[in-house]
């Protein structure tokens, strides 16, 4: 039997997080076409310039916006209902302190705008590309975060995901209508600049017309004590997510950093995906540990660990079977070398789909401190095995360090939580959905091995989503309870749906008992 109070909360994660995932689908496929144009207009080099934009856009949200954001939606998930005036309060504070910090760090990066164009590209011919991206920092770097933030606070998913894929649309569409109209790379910066303001004001009208401006502001000190952690933690996922590039712009060409960059834009679905989890599970995590306390975090871990398996694991082979006929249909075969990298980071993420959204409950616990050592410890292993293979294995090295690294995250992760009893694992679901995704993946591969053609990737997709649903069912992971929480899910309108789910994933045996 499983818990009605969890099985609430699953609906209400499996909700938003299917919101949300839809926006990472789209945007995901917005920014497939996108790039799988722009690597016809631009050269590899200028992908790789295109990656160090975007380091500096990243480091300049962790230093600032990453934080507050994190504090946003859990003060704000936890307040909203019965303490609307304490929510408004946590987001007109938050929003106020990241433009103050934003200022600087635009500045800073318009001043030195010289300094960074010889230092990162070799040239002073991209200096104007720098200046028009500290405008975009003015916003990206941290009041649009907080205004996410808020949306995600209280828990309107559907707003969130909405929003965000119009903004996707535009971004991607403005894009290649600037760089075609304006015959320069230069045009790829403006269209950041125009999509972030706009979804800036989007996303910032919503809150403030839910979030009237508050009497007084949340407590300064107290949103500090919250944060200055994760301010640490942030810089240290920055490092996270980005030393593995910023350590290749030592080693290899920009050329190389192009196509590695370019297997990472295929990887990014998987954690576009995670990141759809994991904000969905903040403030569920947060409104349940106020509630219920930590058992009521362990019966929704136990749920979150069997779906992220069941969702992930099947994503994660289909990659790893896929990379080198999806990267060279969507981008080309320039970047057919990446298809190794990007297999050696689907293994590891397959490994631990299951720890998908389990940081979220150290955040809900207030366990900022330990979400900081967490991240610093596997970045400073992940560094270390960057500069131990790097050199001899190049962009495969790198996708090693990464991987060395997630494993310690996810590691450390489960011992700190094990150790505070807040997390249960569904053992079951989480080894049956590995070997339905291994069964996939070898299918996969040996139909590749005689039939192989790129354009086929579609053929290939629905071959492996055919076999992974047979392996489930022989392996008799789904359950009765789980097509109940389906059909909650789906509603009186599509319960066929689950129906016929339940028809191709549990032997009628099972069913009758």
């Amino acid at each position: 039997m499983t818990d009605p109070q969890a099985s609430d909360s699953a609906v209400v994660v499996s909700r938003g997080a299917s919101y949300l995932t839809l926006q990472t689908v789209v945007t995901t496929i917005a920014q497939v076409v996108t790039f799988a144009i722009l690597a016809r207009i631009i050269t590899t080099s200028e992908v790789g310039i295109l990656a160090i934009l975007s380091l500096i856009t990243a480091l300049c949200q962790a230093i600032n916006g990453a934080a507050f954001q994190q504090a946003t939606i859990k003060y704000v998930g936890e307040f909203t209902g019965d303490r609307e005036e304490l929510a408004a309060g946590v987001f007109y504070q938050t929003l106020r302190i990241s433009l103050i910090l934003s200022l600087p760090l635009a500045g800073f990066i318009f001043l030195g705008s010289g300094l960074l164009a010889q230092t990162l590209t070799g040239t002073l011919a991209w200096q104007g590309l720098f200046r028009i991206l500290a405008v975009d920092v003015l916003a990206y770097g941290g009041v649009l975060p907080v205004a996410i933030g808020g949306v995600f606070g209280m828990k309107q998913f559907k707003v969130a995901a909405t929003v965000g894929i119009a903004g996707a649309i535009f971004r991607q569409a403005m894009i290649i209508i600037l760089i075609i109209l304006m015959k320069n790379f230069v045009g790829l910066v403006y269209a950041w600049v125009f999509s972030d303001y706009a979804m800036l004001v989007a996303y910032g009208c919503y809150v403030v017309r839910k979030l009237h401006p508050p009497k007084n502001l949340f407590p300064l000190k107290e949103l500090l004590e919250f944060t200055w952690p994760l301010s640490i933690g942030s810089a240290a996922t920055f490092a996270y997510g980005w030393f593995d590039r910023a350590i290749l712009i030592v080693f290899v060409p920009l050329a190389s950093l192009g196509i590695y960059n370019a297997a990472l834009t295929a990887f990014a679905v998987l954690g576009g995906i995670s990141v759809a989890f994991t904000n969905t599970l903040l403030p569920v995590y947060s409104d349940i540990h106020s509630r219920r306390g930590l058992e009521g975090c362990r019966r929704a871990t136990r749920l979150a660990t069997r779906y992220a398996s069941l969702v992930m694991v099947p994503l994660s082979f289909g990659l790893l079977a896929t990379a080198k006929p999806a990267l060279t249909l969507f981008v080309g075969p320039a970047y057919e070398s990446g298809a190794e990298p990007l297999i050696v980071l689907s293994i590891a993420y397959a490994l631990v789909a299951f720890s998908l959204g389990l940081g979220s409950v150290l955040i809900a616990l207030s366990e900022t401190r330990s979400v900081m050592w967490i991240t610093l410890c596997s970045v400073v292993f992940g560094i270390v095995s960057a500069y131990v293979f790097l050199p001899f294995t190049g962009i495969i090295g790198a996708s090693i360090a990464r991987d060395v690294a997630l494993a310690v995250s996810v590691g450390l992760t489960l011992i700190v939580l094990g150790r505070k009893r807040a997390m249960s694992i569904d053992v079951e679901g989480v080894w049956k959905s590995l070997v339905a995704g291994a069964i996939m993946a070898a299918v996969l591969v040996v139909v590749q091995m005689f039939v192989y053609s790129r354009v086929f990737l579609p053929m290939y997709v629905l071959i492996g989503a055919g076999v992974y649903l047979l392996a489930l069912r022989a392996l008799n992971v789904v359950r009765g309870h789980d097509i109940q929480l389906v059909e909650r899910y789906l509603g009186p309108r599509l319960g066929r749906a689950a129906t016929l789910l339940s028809v191709i994933l549990i032997r009628k045996s099972d069913l009758e008992t």
